[in-house]
């Protein structure tokens, strides 16, 4: 099977299939769910396994890409997250999206880019947490370039397992991000509500000395 899998790819135009491997990647970088970039850089890397492409080249152009539809996703910024039901945003922590874009949000693109399904929201989330487009685009390649480069890498040296071993370990990653993301959200809460009833002691006090303070009389 896999040499016949081979043989086919003889046939193929590798021009065109970069092509059609920096569009998926262009939409799968916006944050658009469900783009097959799998078969196409499976092809990528059994082709420059077998010759037919070169390895560097097809990190580099799949990087840029990637950092190209990261760019589209930032300007589309609220008007995608529209695009995204309510009850996913908050399923995958919309707060603690926001606030790990305020406080980190350079080291965020790097680190988003290898968790696929909560990485869209820190995409449309990071023009309004004050990211500049240069450092977004940025830090977005470099997370790009060592994402794109662990697939084509991974895909040249061992194929179609690779892919399968992949599907396994974004599970178990998604199972720690949640184990992270929803006791730092319930932490936040609890931090605000704290700050809230703090201040609303602080200026019940401050009211109650304005209210014993003698006025002068004029």
């Amino acid at each position: 099977m896999i040499e016949s899998l081979m043989n086919w790819l003889d046939t193929l135009d590798p021009g065109a299939v970069q092509a059609v491997n920096f569009l998926l990647l262009v939409a799968e970088g916006i944050g658009v769910p469900g783009v097959p970039f799998e078969a196409s850089m499976l092809a990528l890397g059994l082709m420059s396994h077998n010759g037919q492409v070169e390895l560097w080249q097809a990190v580099v152009w799949g990087a840029v890409a990637n950092t190209l539809g990261n760019l589209i996703g930032y300007y589309l910024g609220p008007r995608g997250l529209r695009l995204i039901p309510l009850h996913v945003q908050q399923r995958f922590g919309l707060t603690t999206v926001q606030l790990l874009m305020q406080r980190r949000g350079p080291w965020m693109c790097v680190i988003s880019r290898w968790f696929g399904p909560v990485r869209t929201l820190f995409i449309f989330n990071a023009r309004s947490a004050g990211m500049g487009w240069l450092p977004y685009t940025a830090y977005s390649f470099i997370g790009a370039l060592t994402w794109t480069a662990a697939w084509q890498v991974g895909l040249w040296a061992g194929g179609v397992a690779f892919v399968e071993l992949w599907r396994q370990y974004q599970l178990y990653a998604l199972l720690i991000v949640a184990l992270i993301a929803i006791p730092a959200y319930l932490f936040y809460r609890a931090r605000k509500a704290r700050k809230k009833a703090s201040a609303a002691v602080l200026e019940e006090a401050v009211k109650a000395v304005e209210h014993k303070r003698p006025r002068s009389d004029t």
